[in-house]
């Protein structure tokens, strides 16, 4: 699913444990701009993000995040591709189906789930549409700007609870041990690309994470802290032809292009 999502990085919890391991991105990279009356927003962004801010018609080399009146976007000057964050009655509507495979890998013995790879939230929110309280976690600074943008818009629209889903920025193996209860579930996608072939927007969108530098790096290690931490179980998304993240699956939960496999906690009764 292309995440289209529009939220605010105030949305972030300023309360959260204190946030180890956030990805660093080389600022020659990405700078932050502003069309429009959204300039004071876009400096306080950038002060926050320890991002250059750059006027909108000055010339840029790499990565642009606009900040306009009613949302933000990541453009690539070199390529033109653009990326937003937007969620809308429709596609929450659907994540509601009860013979929903992701629905049905977290389970009914799990009422709290925490997302710990939440990217741009698109599974953060089929989760919460779903009926779970969520914790989404991205190490990603500038990925969970975008998503948070994108929440605060649904949010505003009356889409989304006003607490739910809670989104930390940081490393998810830090967090996951920091947090103050053991969550039921945790899931987890790590960015694996599919064989299937896909579609030029999908490809751009992996595209602009990619330079972002967002990956599967630390899946294995992030899967071994998850059955550590969690109570009930772990869930993990998978390409439909990829093979499992590790060994110990214990159930698979099919759709037409993606699959989820369940592991049972350490030390869980078999």
């Amino acid at each position: 699913m292309i995440a289209k999502i529009e939220a605010s990085s105030t949305d972030w919890d300023n309360d959260a444990p204190a946030s180890p391991g956030i990805a660093s991105v080389p600022i020659h990279l990405v700078v932050v701009a502003s069309v429009g009356t959204a300039r004071p927003a876009a400096l306080d962004l950038a002060r926050r993000l320890n991002l250059p801010f750059a006027e909108f018609d000055a010339p840029t080399i790499g990565l642009r995040l606009l900040q306009s009146d009613t949302q933000l976007s990541l453009h690539d000057s070199s390529s033109g591709a653009r990326l937003c964050v937007k969620f809308d009655a429709a596609q929450i509507r659907g994540f509601r189906s009860q013979r929903d495979p992701l629905r049905r890998a977290i389970g009914p013995g799990a009422n709290d789930v925490v997302d710990a790879t939440a990217g741009l939230g698109g599974d953060t929110v089929h989760l919460v549409a779903a009926g779970y309280r969520v914790t989404a976690i991205e190490r990603n600074p500038i990925v969970s700007a975008l998503a948070c943008d994108g929440l605060a818009r649904a949010r505003a629209q009356g889409l989304l609870d006003t607490e739910n889903p809670r989104w930390l920025v940081g490393d998810a193996c830090s967090l996951l041990r920091q947090l103050d209860a053991q969550p039921a579930t945790i899931y987890l996608d790590p960015m694996f690309p599919p064989k299937r072939k896909k579609s030029a927007a999908v490809r751009k969108e992996m595209s602009l994470l990619r330079r972002l530098g967002v990956g599967d790096d630390g899946a294995t290690d992030l899967l071994e802290v998850a059955r550590e931490r969690a109570t009930y179980r772990v869930v993990v998304k998978r390409p439909i032809d990829a093979p499992p993240l590790a060994g110990g699956v214990t159930a698979t939960y099919a759709g037409r292009l993606v699959r989820f496999d369940v592991y049972r906690p350490k030390g869980a009764t078999p």
